[in-house]
């Protein structure tokens, strides 16, 4: 959609983290279609189809055979299908899996990143969130001929959305509507909303790396302990019937000058080499500098404090509550 990439890359941003709008081209959407594209679905992700229409969404991931993770997702069933969303880096190697798993199913699998100009709004003001075009509630979807938005978990009273156009003249004359009354901000503001929102992202550096229950997927909804078998649903089981949970992910604030990326590993204090202590899932700095970093570590040595960055081995982890309970 040249159109809209052209427009919004055109726009001024700024580095805010409250009332804005930002452009949400890093975002990827997989489109599936056809006649058996629940029943494929059904038997790939870990969360229940069944539990989701039109007018719901849905978080789920997507897991290989042995059970790490290989993408996580919103969901949002269409007229004649349904959209994954999820990062932009992950849509091609996600295809070329779920490829594999068709045989003779009747489903479509296409990138459809490029059918819809797409927005990522976040707002404690009741006039921009009473819009006609924006859900009404978290996990609810607003949906017409041309535009798709979803409420997802507030941050604080941040209320957030996510609005996908398949006309770029009308995601245009939404945005300037939009952000006549919220600032322009740049996607790192979002990405950063989403860490803040303990709401974790699979990139091609930390594909494989994790079972779902470490990403605290299961305490956000996005599996069923109820529903047939999936890639990777016998480990799953068995991590949560049987075993125990020995690592999770966790948020923290950094004191850094330089930001860790996906997949970056955390060690023992005073190591100088990868021990398998942890692994960076996601950071982004916030306007007054201070970093956000979710994180996956054993929860022994995360809560005795005791992990540094291999690479940063000086800077300080200060781990902070997610804003939502463990124990659901």
């Amino acid at each position: 959609m040249k159109q809209w990439q052209e427009f919004s890359a055109s726009q001024s941003v700024t580095d805010v983290s409250q009332n804005f709008i930002c452009a949400a081209d890093e975002l990827g959407l997989i489109l599936v279609n056809g006649v058996d594209a629940r029943d494929f679905l059904q038997n790939q992700l870990s969360n229940d189809i069944d539990f989701i229409d039109e007018s719901r969404s849905q978080l789920s991931s997507y897991s290989t055979p042995k059970g790490r993770l290989l993408g996580i997702f919103r969901i949002v069933q269409i007229s004649n299908g349904y959209i994954l969303v999820t990062t932009r880096a992950m849509v091609t190697p996600l295809l070329e899996t779920l490829y594999k798993y068709i045989v003779q199913a009747q489903v479509t699998l296409a990138d459809a990143s490029d059918y819809f100009a797409r927005m990522a709004l976040q707002t404690d003001r009741d006039e921009v969130a009473g819009h006609s075009l924006l859900a009404a509630q978290p996990g609810e979807v607003m949906q017409n001929d041309s535009v798709i938005s979803l409420q997802l978990e507030p941050l604080g009273a941040q209320r957030r959305y996510l609005v996908m156009c398949l006309s770029a003249d009308e995601a245009i004359e939404l945005w300037d509507g939009f952000a006549s009354q919220l600032e322009v901000a740049g996607f790192s503001s979002w990405r950063l909303a989403e860490i803040k929102a303990g709401i974790p992202a699979i990139y091609p550096q930390t594909a494989e790396k994790f079972v779902l229950q470490m990403a605290n997927l299961g305490v956000l909804d996005a599996v069923s302990f109820k529903k047939g078998c999936y890639p990777g649903q016998e480990i799953v089981a068995r991590m949560q019937y049987l075993g125990k949970l020995k690592r999770r992910m966790f948020l923290a604030r950094l004191e850094t000058d330089s930001l860790p990326l996906p997949g970056d590993e955390l060690v023992s204090g005073g190591n100088t080499e990868i021990d398998g202590s942890g692994q960076v899932v996601d950071a982004e700095f916030d306007r007054d500098g201070s970093c956000y970093c979710l994180y996956i570590a054993q929860i022994s040595k995360a809560d005795a404090g005791s992990l540094q960055l291999l690479k940063q081995p000086q800077t300080t982890i200060q781990n902070l509550d997610l804003p939502y309970s463990l124990d659901n």
